[in-house]
């Protein structure tokens, strides 16, 4: 059974792949890449180790646009986050910095969307920061854009 999916879902499923099997960035906090902060964020529990930093996750997704003509194509932008409660702000940036080189100029043949989804333009990183917020670990955002297709019904290969 195909699992039903949107643009956003397919290219989050397809960032997260790639990010959790990029040398570089699993050098810096291992797999630990999330579809959100993870829960477990300042409890003692049985995995905390899992959820203390570094680690990264995923922030708001965006859908912009719509086209049709013999493809359904929507521009999608997606913020990813680094946290880090090191002494610095080095390893966030390092952690962003990894991000950027694994993610950036991405096509379809190097990061393969689900079904019945393609990028239709590279991956491009369009922006990065600091997030500052005394109260919260140090983090750092990249902002990330690209264009996503479907097939419309009967324009199949």
């Amino acid at each position: 059974m195909i699992r039903p999916t949107t643009p956003e879902l397919a290219l989050r499923d397809a960032l997260r792949s790639r990010l959790k099997a990029d040398p570089d960035f699993t050098a810096l906090v291992g797999k630990r890449f999330y579809d959100e902060v993870p829960a477990g964020i300042g409890r003692a529990e049985p995995n905390a180790a899992e959820t203390r930093p570094p680690y990264a996750y995923l922030g708001p997704m965006r859908r912009a646009g719509y086209a049709e003509s013999c493809v359904a194509t929507w521009t999608i932008q997606a913020r990813l986050y680094a946290v880090s409660t090191a002494y610095d702000r080095d390893q966030g940036w390092l952690l962003a910095d990894a991000m950027i080189a694994a993610l950036n100029g991405l096509e379809q043949a190097d990061l393969p969307l689900a079904e019945p989804y393609g990028l239709r333009t590279p991956i491009e990183v369009v922006q990065a920061g600091d997030v500052i917020d005394p109260l919260q670990a140090k983090s750092v955002f990249l902002d990330l854009r690209t264009t996503i297709a479907r097939p419309l019904p009967g324009q199949e290969d």
